[in-house]
């Protein structure tokens, strides 16, 4: 696992988070602890991370509060660990060339059926505003690493189970478990899409990358241990993550053909930068949210340079 002494002592925004990182349920979901402000980020009092836009930070209900916003719904690498400041966040950076607010919807381990959950809450209360959507389904993928089991409705299990010190009984077979995997993952992702286009609201679906999928590791990458597990489990989670990446990327590309929607972020895995296993830093944020915004900007009608002039002027 990564080595966060050593980046901390480097990078002392990196031990801001570590300091920091604390979970909460609300019901079975985990988000963030609420109103944490720390030199790094802050979060609301829903336990998001708060966005920027035009030198305001905008917690998810004063997004929701605006004539027009968009979402970027995803895991803990939306969510922006170990990337320092909340204008530097994919939302954020989203919000900046759009010129309207993107709430940050990242939640630890948050997989497609509660996100999908999280939307339609958004629908029910501000179905109007809602100008953009953006889904990221690697917590899908990320838990079923963790766990090595999904049910095909239902998904894994809360995988921070697996983080109490004991290894479960009874290890299920990965293999086996793979075809409720991409169930789940393709039926969640295909209702988010479906309620979207019900309520037309243009949506982009995001490629997550990981460091596992990554040809070769940069310099800092290898000086900080990436990609070395620290304990067992780590040892099974990262070999699932090698091993089922090809089957979930190449699923959720076939989803995002069969329902047509730009899947975003394609072909940047090499060009990625790493914090940790599973969370880009801030340069490789920025490839992604230039990539998910040239996806966005045809479906919103919005011509990049002129965008940028106007914002300029």
């Amino acid at each position: 696992m990564a080595n966060y002494r050593k980046m901390a002592r480097q990078e002392p925004q990196i031990g801001e988070f570590i300091r920091n990182r604390k979970w909460v349920f609300r019901g079975d979901v985990l988000v963030y602890q609420p109103d944490i402000s720390c030199s790094a980020f802050s979060t609301d009092r829903a336990g998001f991370r708060h966005s920027a836009f035009r030198g305001d930070r905008l917690s998810f209900a004063e997004c929701q509060q605006r004539d027009r916003f968009g979402v970027v719904l995803g895991a803990s690498n939306i969510f922006g660990f170990g990337v320092a400041g909340n204008e530097n966040a994919l939302p954020s950076l989203l919000a900046e060339r759009f010129g309207f607010p993107f709430a940050n919807l990242g939640m630890p381990a948050g997989n497609s059926r509660n996100l999908y959950t999280l939307l339609m809450s958004i629908f029910a209360r501000s179905a109007g505003r809602l100008a953009a959507v953006v889904h990221f389904s690697g917590g899908d993928y990320s838990t079923f690493c963790k766990t090595s089991t999904s049910d095909s409705i239902f998904g894994s299990p809360n995988p921070n189970v697996f983080d109490q010190g004991k290894e479960p009984d009874r290890i299920a077979s990965p293999e086996r478990q793979l075809p409720g995997l991409l169930a789940f993952s393709s039926l969640w992702t295909s209702a988010i899409v479906q309620a979207c286009r019900m309520y037309k609201v243009p949506i982009v679906l995001g490629h997550d990358s990981t460091f596992f999928d990554k040809a070769a590791a940069t310099a800092i990458e290898r000086e900080f241990d990436l990609g070395k597990p620290s304990r067992q489990s780590q040892v099974r989670q990262f070999a699932n993550h090698r091993k089922f990446g090809d089957a979930f990327y190449g699923h959720r590309r076939e989803t995002a053909d069969q329902l047509k929607v730009p899947l975003a972020g394609r072909g940047l895995t090499d060009a990625m930068t790493f914090v940790d296993e599973f969370h880009c830093d801030a340069n490789g944020t920025r490839l992604l949210a230039d990539a998910v915004g040239d996806a966005l900007a045809p479906l919103l009608n919005v011509d990049r340079e002129a965008r940028e002039r106007a914002n300029a002027e």
